[in-house]
């Protein structure tokens, strides 16, 4: 199964890094595919980055309640990966 985002990935390579834009355009993309929830996990991972990392305004309670949707992205493309 492609997953859709190799001009993304082409982009990416030819630039040598990832922009807010291409992550993206990816998780558009594969939420596609997918379903829903990864472009909701993503959002949530990305509040995460933004709130709690960059601008420091997340409380511990803030970032618990998010941390679960981060790790079935991870799970979940984990077993994508290896099914391919």
């Amino acid at each position: 199964m492609g997953l859709g985002i190799e001009d993304v990935l082409s982009k990416v390579e030819e630039r040598g890094r990832w922009t807010t834009p291409d992550l993206e355009r990816a998780v558009e993309v594969l939420s596609d595919k997918l379903g829903k929830w990864l472009y909701d996990a993503w959002d949530h991972a990305w509040v995460l980055h933004v709130w709690g990392f960059h601008e420091a305004k997340l409380d511990s309670e803030a970032v618990r309640r998010r941390v679960e949707d981060v790790e079935m992205i991870i799970r979940k493309m984990e077993e994508l990966v290896k099914n391919m």
